[in-house]
């Protein structure tokens, strides 16, 4: 089984290259989703929890409004320095950033209308700690929000990268790969959530297209993006090479009018308190 708290943001050269190539194709249309299944309300108090460069945070700012607060925690400091160097966007709230892991949660019981994670909970060393932990500085009848990817077979481009792993380099390498889709399944999400005391839970399992709009070779660049890449670039120049050359033919089939196309889909849960 994969371990999954091996794959993590802490090589400075991964969180610029996440936040160049994955965030505006990846990860802000899926906050988006995310917030509309939440659907906080202005002058909300909101946690983003393992909120990397502040995507989430940034847009559910905007949705709180002035009045509302949010706090964006994750336990990277070179994710929170991308998170703070960005712009805070208008008549938003404002963000207060968090170094602390996600159990235990340096923030006070009962002091948030909604919490946030989206696609952190399979890192975390004790998943179920971190979801009572969530469920803990929830105030009575607040709301949780995380979104899981599903099995990397229906994440597209990922699955590509991974079969390029499988075929070029070492197994423990290309397994990491698999650690951002190493949840078991959707209701085992929904069952863990309501273990830790959420209620009312209800799961969603939609798709959404990533696009790359460069091609092939944006495909190639946007894999410096995972903390898999710096043990690829760690092997010999010739197996560095024929990865890369794989990946090229792995996306292949995803290549459509000069664009790679891969359809991904997450688990989404929304709980109470």
């Amino acid at each position: 089984m994969t371990d999954a708290t091996r794959f993590q943001f802490t090589n400075p050269s991964v969180p610029k290259a996440y936040d160049e190539f994955l965030v505006p194709r990846l990860f802000e249309p899926w906050a988006v989703l995310l917030l509309d299944e939440v659907g906080l309300r202005p002058s909300e108090h909101v946690l983003d929890v393992a909120t990397g460069p502040g995507t989430v945070a940034r847009l559910a700012a905007q949705r709180v409004g002035i009045a509302g607060r949010i706090c964006a925690a994750d336990m990277a400091q070179p994710m929170l320095q991308i998170a703070k160097s960005k712009p805070h966007p208008a008549n938003s709230a404002p963000i207060e950033y968090l170094q602390s892991p996600a159990a235990p949660l340096a923030a006070p019981s009962g002091a948030f209308d909604g919490v946030l994670c989206q696609q952190g909970l399979q890192f975390f060393p004790d998943r179920a700690a971190a979801l009572r932990e969530m469920h803990r500085v929830l105030k009575p009848n607040g709301r949780v929000g995380i979104a899981v990817w599903t099995e990397i077979e229906d994440n597209e481009i990922f699955a590509a990268y991974y079969a390029a792993l499988r075929a070029t380099t070492p197994a423990e390498l290309a397994d990491l790969m698999r650690a951002p889709f190493s949840w078991p399944s959707g209701a085992a999400l929904k069952a863990a959530a309501e273990e830790a005391g959420f209620r009312n839970v209800k799961l969603v399992k939609p798709s959404l297209p990533m696009v790359l709009e460069g091609g092939l070779e944006q495909a190639v660049s946007a894999f410096a993006a995972t903390p898999v890449s710096p043990g690829v670039a760690a092997l010999a120049q010739d197996v560095q090479d024929a990865f890369f050359d794989r990946v090229r033919r792995e996306m292949n089939p995803l290549l459509t009018e000069g664009k790679v196309i891969g359809k991904m889909t997450s688990n989404i849960i929304v709980g109470t308190s």
